[in-house]
């Protein structure tokens, strides 16, 4: 600080009356009081304008005063027009005080101080440069045995440090400890503390950067050395015990001794009473003891301290709302939120910390330091909700806000391994839901990256350890590979040697080790090993409170050891323990409904391993399960890949429900999953969006179908027990009230139940039904007929392979349809295919169709599984004057039973449109909801049939034409006019639609299927919505496209015909690969005269299977069989 300078000459005993006021001013400002502050550089700004004849001295004096009075201002008030004025006037201050005046060291020293202040607040590099050049050479001026140096000493340290912390140079960090080192050699004891302190602060700076352990151990000394000089009330106390409290703290997170974190707890209690709430170290002091109250709770589990830590940290952003280090506690805020949602489950914790975290990224833009720490804990918070809600792009924002993190943070950055610990468990979490096997590698990639840099007494490697060994144990699941065996077991035993009893990790680790203990037994192993398992179990179970979110984990695991135990020895104790864990895996709302899956799908595997009668019972489970995740699941993503996954477990449901002798069940299982493939692989639709379409009430009770489920889910997880039983059982009554509800309304009979097969039966009220299925057990159809048992029809010729080999070389022959065949070779192929296909398959079909069915009859397949690609309908013996299967019976197609019986109650739910093709029928199209004034007289839509076509050629439509009687109006909506708008408001308006177009076909994901119009393409996923929202569909359609033949990938091939049946058409005849135009137009000329022939007036969709069959015979000679067979009807 400045000295005002002495004059004796009476002559200057003015000036030296104006620099002695102005120097009084300065010192009374520097006390806090902003007014006096702003009237003393007033002051001196007028002092300095007013004295033209002031010495050099007295001019660099008040130069200095104003510098440092403005310095203050800008601390207190951030104008950065105060700091350049200051540093003019430094600056103009040097230039006064020349090399060798007695001043300058003093001016060096404030100039150097400045320029730190404003390196830390804009993060000039030059600034820093500058200030410590400075600093350095005010050290050289000033006089070893003068009383200032130790503090100027202190000053040159500081400025060391904070370039160290900003460029991590190992030379300056070294510079600045030896330093320190020098002032605490240098002073007394009772000059000590401040020094000890600053090194303390200094060595645990070097070891964030180096991770020495001794750095850590020496600062503990030195900042405990410091307090113990220091008298209780000294102002210097709370600087040393937070320094004193954060090493402590830092060593705990590296050793893990409790004692440690109790006494850094009680430092940081004392630092915050001796905060008050004006004090500017308040929120900082909240901030430090939550951490601690935080970290208490991770290690030993009392909610108590999540609780208090939670109510510090919002008091800690109420108190530091506009200033700089708000996001920091806006961070941890949103951390300990998390955490608390992660232990007790509720979902509005979760959204107040992704809100915490978003806030806390505005207040750290790009270049901020903290930033990465920020994306880091956001995309954690994302990461939970996607594995609570599955919507995919919460994961992929996670991974991306952890990657621009882990790019951010230097390779030796402490928070490294934590981030790389946090990508993956989410990977891992995306493999559960997903099942992507490169996303596991990477996961098991980071872990061990984690475990690399994290010291081997690191407080959260045991929860990398349990991580990886987990990760390794899906792999080992997923490849069989026992090394990766092996490996988890070796990491979860280390996990659980490091975890002492009462940790809140420990619970979890023994599950997997419970798990990977598990995966070793074998059924020919030792029955005690058994014992070591449940001992594992039994051990988590206890560890967990009521309420915890492991407990259905650990319920469904119980039930698989109970259930493998009752298979071994037969004991019906070991059978009832074993339901009885299932159930509670699964009691507590939908939040168990994941692990009670998980588990069910145990049970099968096991029943079927040991070809126990329970399996149907298991398989029935299982579906029951699924049906309930992919409802409870929100993401249309995760519904898809759900079911696409678990596609073949209800072809294997099928199979053991026939061997077990109950062929209706198998057809009740078969349906269930069967619906849910396709509703959610096609239609990507789930229960709840159909009810949501059902009006402002089915919005509403789906809603509080949702909320309700919600409330039971973060009922159970809870652990504090606010909510009482009698609570969470009058939510479940709400629920079952509601489902009550839908229940009325109609379609929703079933809501969360499945038909029965009385109800399924009535598919066969027209024509029996053959559902034909192939699994790894065996293959078989079965006849449903409208009364009676199902007919079982074993198929002991074929297998699952020769289904499989029977589709490749089915879709060898027909992609090439349509190009010549000189030497007729594949058509001899194709001729085979259908033989072998009629002796393996439908030839023992007939054979159970014949005394029951006269020929000439309709009946429908329902292929499922590889034989959906296969031309049932075609098979047969075409050598000579064989018969076939199209000379016996007509043939339909239905992709679910549901879909079938669905169509015809709309069918018969109304009058059929009547077109009686005579003059006067005119007088009565009226529209669609048009009243006839003849009362007898049908209602009737504007016109009978709409013609669509993307281009101008409309040969197709004039045959069409010339085909229907002149009265059958028609639409004609071509080239520039098919537009979307017109199909749309066609395909809700008008009964029969035929489609002239180019198709663009998409096997994999049918209904992103699309037909090419003028101005944008309209898809089966767009049809199927408005369909589902009018009052009545479409009768019929005729797919008179060009399109090219499926693929053999994928579990099921759903044709163009099937698919647009299942978008809502009541009837459909289409091709299954790709025919030549003319063949189309031949057919679907012969088609339509036979519609009109057999209508008999009545244009009537239950004739186009009929009609479909005539016209195919009418048109016989000169068309391939390769292209007559491509066509087929699905539908009524």
């Amino acid at each position: 600080m400045s000295k005002p300078p002495i004059s004796g000459d009476p002559a200057s005993q003015g000036i030296d009356e104006l620099l002695q006021r102005a120097h009084k001013l300065y010192t009374k400002a520097l006390q806090g009081n902003p007014s006096d502050l702003d009237f003393a550089i007033a002051h001196h700004r007028g002092t300095l304008g007013v004295i033209s004849n002031l010495s050099s001295d007295g001019y660099s004096q008040l130069l200095g005063d104003l510098a440092n009075a403005l310095v203050v201002r800008f601390q207190q008030q951030g104008s950065h027009a105060d700091l350049a004025c200051a540093m003019e006037c430094h600056l103009a201050g040097l230039a006064l005080r020349p090399i060798g005046h007695p001043m300058r060291v003093i001016t060096l020293v404030d100039f150097a101080t400045a320029l730190l202040i404003r390196f830390k607040e804009d993060g000039a590099l030059n600034d820093i440069h500058l200030a410590i050049d400075n600093f350095a050479a005010a050290l050289s001026l000033c006089p070893f045995e003068h009383p200032a140096r130790c503090a100027l000493i202190m000053k040159y340290a500081s400025a060391l440090l904070s370039r160290f912390e900003y460029c991590g140079d190992a030379a300056d960090a070294e510079r600045a400890i030896e330093q320190y080192q020098i002032v605490v050699g240098l002073s007394s004891p009772h000059e000590r503390p401040a020094p000890l302190n600053n090194l303390a602060n200094a060595l645990q700076s070097r070891f964030q950067q180096f991770h020495e352990l001794n750095d850590l151990e020496l600062s503990i000394q030195h900042s405990s050395a410091a307090l113990h000089l220091l008298p209780t009330y000294h102002p210097d106390r709370l600087q040393t015990l937070r320094t004193l409290a954060g090493g402590l703290f830092e060593r705990f997170r590296q050793k893990g001794d409790a004692v440690d974190l109790e006494t850094a707890r009680s430092y940081y209690q004392a630092v915050l009473d001796l905060c008050s709430q004006e004090h500017p170290c308040h929120a900082l002091a909240l901030n430090n003891l939550a951490d601690v109250l935080l970290a208490r709770f991770k290690h030993q589990g009392d909610p108590f301290d999540i609780d208090l830590a939670i109510g510090h940290y919002r008091t800690a952003c109420i108190h530091s709302e506009g200033q700089p280090d708000q996001g920091l506690h806006l961070d941890h805020l949103g951390s300990a939120q998390l955490l608390h949602f992660r232990q007790c489950g509720d979902m509005a914790d979760l959204h107040r910390a992704i809100e915490n975290h978003t806030l806390a990224l505005e207040l750290h833009p790009l270049g901020h330091q903290r930033r990465p720490a920020t994306m880091a804990a956001l995309a954690s918070c994302l990461d939970a909700r996607f594995e609570q809600q599955g919507e995919l792009a919460d994961l992929k924002t996670a991974l991306n806000c952890y990657n621009d993190a882990l790019t951010l943070f230097s390779q030796d950055h402490p928070r490294r391994p934590i981030i790389l610990n946090n990508i993956a468990s989410a990977l891992e979490m995306y493999f559960r839901q997903y099942k992507d096997l490169n996303e596991l590698n990477r996961c098991i990639t980071y872990y061990r990256e984690a475990l690399e840099l994290y010291p081997t007494t690191h407080v959260d490697r045991p929860v990398t350890l349990t991580g990886l060994a987990c990760a390794l144990l899906s792999r080992f699941e997923l490849l069989g590979d026992e090394f990766d065996l092996d490996q988890a077991s070796l990491h979860c035993t280390v996990a659980l040697d490091t975890h002492p009893l009462g940790h809140p990790a420990r619970p979890i680790s023994l599950l997997i080790m419970a798990k990977i203990c598990r995966s070793r037994f074998l059924p020919w192993d030792d029955p005690k090993k058994l014992d070591g398992i449940f001992e594992h179990l039994r051990a988590a179970k206890d560890a967990c409170q009521p309420g915890h979110l492991l407990l259905l984990d650990i319920h469904a695991e119980l039930s698989m050891i109970y259930f493998l135990r009752y298979l071994l020895f037969q004991h019906s104790m070991d059978l009832k323990e074993a339901l009885g864990y299932h159930e509670l895996s699964m009691a507590f709302g939908s939040g168990g409904i994941w692990v009670a899956f998980r588990a069910s799908l145990y049970w099968v595997q096991s029943a079927e391993m040991f070809r126990h009668a329970s399996a149907v019972d298991a398989y029935r489970t299982a579906l029951r399960l699924l049906d309930r995740c992919v409802t409870a699941a929100k993401a249309p993503e995760l519904r898809q890949e759900l079911t696409k996954r678990h596609a073949e477990l209800m072809l294997d449901a099928f199979s053991t429900a026939i061997r077990h002798r109950q062929p209706d069940l198998a057809v009740e299982m078969l349906e269930q999953g069967r619906l849910l493939l396709w509703t959610q692989v096609a239609l990507h639709r789930s229960i709840l969006d159909d009810l949501r379409s059902c009006g402002e009430q089915g919005v509403r009770l789906a809603d509080d179908f949702e909320q309700l489920n919600h409330q039971l889910e973060r009922g159970w997880r809870r652990q504090s027990g606010q909510e009482s039983p009698h609570h969470h059982r009058d939510l479940q009554k709400q629920r079952d009230a509601v489902i009550t509800q839908i229940r009325r309304l109609d379609g929703f009979s079933y809501f969360l139940m499945h038909p029965s097969f009385a109800d399924i039966q009535r598919v066969a009220i027209d024509g029996p039904v053959i559902v034909v299925n192939a699994s790894h057990h065996f293959c078989n159809a079965i006849i449903i007929f409208t009364t009676g048992q199902p007919t079982l029809v074993p198929l002991p010729k074929v297998t699952l392979a020769d289904v499989a080999r029977l589709a490749a070389l089915f879709h060898d022959i027909v992609r090439y349809s349509g190009d010549s065949d000189p030497g007729r070779n594949r058509e001899r192929q194709l001729i085979d295919l259908l033989t072998e296909l009629w002796d393996l398959v439908v030839s023992p079909v007939v054979d159970r169709l014949l005394p029951h069915t006269p020929k000439g009859s309709r009946i429908w397949w329902c292929p499922t599984g590889k034989f959906t690609a296969l031309p049932l309908h075609a098979a047969g013996l075409y050598q000579s004057i064989e018969l076939n299967l199209s000379q016996l019976y007509i043939s339909s197609y239905t992709p679910t039973l549901s879909s079938l019986i669905k169509s015809r109650r709309i069918k018969s739910s109304t009058t059929p449109r009547r077109s009686s093709f005579t003059p006067f029928l005119n007088n009565f199209l009226k529209g669609r909801k048009g009243k006839s004034s003849i009362p007898s007289t049908p209602v009737l839509a504007s016109s009978t049939f709409a013609a669509i076509c993307s281009n101008e050629r409309t040969e197709d439509i004039d045959m069409l034409r010339k085909v229907l009687p002149p009265t059958c109006t028609m639409t004609r909506i071509t080239g520039a006019n098919a537009t979307h708008e017109h199909v749309i408001r066609a395909i809700r308006e008008q009964p029969w639609i035929h489609f002239v177009s180019k198709a663009e076909p998409n096997f994999e994901h049918p209904f992103k299927s699309h037909f090419p119009l003028h101005d944008k393409p309209i898809s089966m996923l767009e049809m199927a919505q408005t369909l589902s929202e009018v009052e009545r569909p479409p009768e019929f359609a005729f797919l008179s496209v060009s399109h090219g033949s499926s693929g053999t990938e994928g579990h099921e091939t759903m044709h163009f015909p099937h698919a647009l049946h299942m978008a809502g058409f009541q009837s459909v005849v289409g091709t299954m690969w790709a025919v030549d135009e003319e063949v189309t137009r031949r057919i679907a000329s012969a088609c339509y005269h036979s519609v009109v022939v057999e209508s008999r007036g009545v244009v009537n969709c239950a004739n186009a299977a009929k009609a479909l069959s005539q016209a195919l015979k009418m048109v016989e000679e000169g068309i391939p069989l390769e292209q007559r067979i491509s066509f087929v009807h699905v539908g009524v």
